[in-house]
């Protein structure tokens, strides 16, 4: 029976069956002339121009019109349609050829329908909570959904999470996260609080908590954690935040707040935060609380730049040897982690950043389908060891203008607008060196967008104004 019938074999047995119906129909009142068997003549001749009738109906009416119905399964409505049509056949079969009274029929019955409707009550409940699901549809096959309910029947409420794989007329079948199976009753569906995590934008609110120790300066940890996550796929309009939530063993219950785009990206999103939040908060300085108390922290030893790495950022920048000793006190070195963010699109900043080791990527968020529906880092451009990005923000103050996420450990020093100011006040003849690092930039990018004079003059307005030379 597991053998696939070819569609040829199925034809011929169609048309054997007919033949069948169509003997027996004509030919049973020529072989006797007893009332019952012309009886059951007629019943099998109507019985199939009922059935062929259904048949073309659904074929050239009720097809068509519920293709285009978005629901989770158009079948189902058409079912019950041709369920109805089947009950009226058999009604009309029963009354103008066996001269049956539906009335009678019905109330002779009602005690022994009353009888299988409290046997089938839990398969009635299943059926019509079924059909509620599925005139009303709130999730459809492929959906992610999160159900909080009494779903196997205990004392408690439980929550399952899982994507829809199929909708029948008596369950609802979910694939969950680890793979498994799980079916249940369309009436366990019917009474949970079920949340669609992929209608109706597909974009949710996920959070993860840390517990860290209380500082008087927390909101720098609570800083340099916004800034990491900026390396969590996000839309610009929905970038992740981190607020102190509230207080738990003695210390800061910080929730870390960002938008998923259906279950599975919300899955891979919580866990790079909570690694991040892991890697950067000890590496900041904070320890993390746990139930016998703080952790201990990793002290990573600090140093000035080297002399030589000063004098290659100083002539990559074009600027004269003597502002080495200058800059090097204000020179801050950062360690990344893999996947943390350095600066994000929009932001305000005034700094510049020079890579040292490791690999940062330019990006741009991107929705995609595969492996899974989710927000995906879309590659612009890669920065490697003696690379430099930032500098519009550092010269002239203005939002940062990409956003740009460590691909791989990296270490990056960082060039405060103070590291420039005592010298270019010093010196303001040098202004016209900082545009021609801008005007370089711009070539290097292809982002020329207006005439070359009336872009260096306007970036020498904005240095002057940014550093206040007047």
């Amino acid at each position: 029976m597991r053998e696939k019938v070819s569609a040829p074999r199925r034809t011929v047995a169609w048309i054997l069956l007919g033949l069948l119906v169509l003997a027996a129909a004509f030919v049973l009142p020529r072989i006797t002339p007893h009332p019952a068997v012309h009886r059951a003549a007629d019943v099998i001749l109507w019985s199939a121009l009922a059935y062929g009738a259904i048949r073309v109906i659904s074929f050239l009416l009720l097809d068509p019109l519920l293709s285009q119905r978005q629901t989770a399964t158009p079948g189902f409505a058409r079912d019950l349609l041709v369920v109805g049509l089947y009950l009226v056949a058999v009604g009309g079969i029963l009354r103008e050829v066996l001269q049956v009274s539906l009335g009678q029929l019905l109330g002779t019955g009602a005690i022994a329908a009353a009888v299988v409707g409290l046997s089938l009550q839990e398969v009635l409940g299943n059926l019509f909570a079924g059909i509620s699901l599925h005139l009303d549809p709130a999730f459809e096959e492929g959906d992610w959904l999160e159900i909080t309910g009494n779903l196997r029947g205990g004392p408690g409420r439980e929550t399952l999470i899982g994507q829809v794989e199929a909708m029948t007329w008596r369950t609802v079948q979910l694939r969950t996260e680890n793979g498994d199976m799980d079916i249940l009753p369309n009436r366990v569906i019917a009474q949970a609080v079920v949340t669609n995590l992929y209608v109706p934008s597909g974009l949710h609110r996920r959070t993860s908590k840390i517990i860290v120790e209380p500082r008087p300066d927390l909101h720098v940890g609570l800083g340099a954690l916004t800034r990491a996550l900026a390396g969590l796929p996000h839309l610009a309009h929905h970038p992740p935040e981190v607020v102190v939530h509230s207080s738990d063993m003695g210390g800061a219950v910080l929730e870390m707040r960002f938008w998923a785009l259906g279950f599975r990206h919300g899955r891979q999103a919580t866990f790079q935060a909570t690694r991040l939040a892991a890697s950067v908060l000890p590496r900041e300085g904070f320890r993390l609380m746990g139930p016998h108390g703080p952790t201990p922290l990793v002290v990573h030893s600090e140093s000035l730049p080297s002399a030589s790495l000063m004098a290659e950022i100083v002539r990559e920048l074009g600027l004269p040897e003597h502002w080495i000793e200058d800059l090097r006190p204000h020179l801050k070195r950062h360690l990344l982690a893999p996947g943390e963010g350095v600066i994000r699109e929009g932001d305000p900043g005034n700094s510049l950043f020079a890579v040292h080791r490791g690999t940062l990527q330019v990006v741009r968020a991107e929705e995609r389908q595969a492996p899974y529906t989710g927000l995906f880092w879309k590659p612009l451009a890669d920065l490697g060891p003696g690379q430099w990005f930032g500098e519009a923000s550092l010269l002239t103050g203005a939002p940062r203008n990409a956003t740009v996420v460590a691909l791989t450990e990296a270490e990056i020093l960082e060039l405060p607008k103070e590291a420039f100011e005592a010298s270019l006040k010093r010196e303001p003849e040098l202004l016209e060196r900082l545009v021609d690092l801008m005007d370089r930039r711009e070539r290097e990018t292809a982002e020329v967008s207006a005439p070359k004079e009336g872009r260096r003059t306007l970036w020498a307005r904005q240095v002057r104004a940014w550093f206040g030379l007047g």
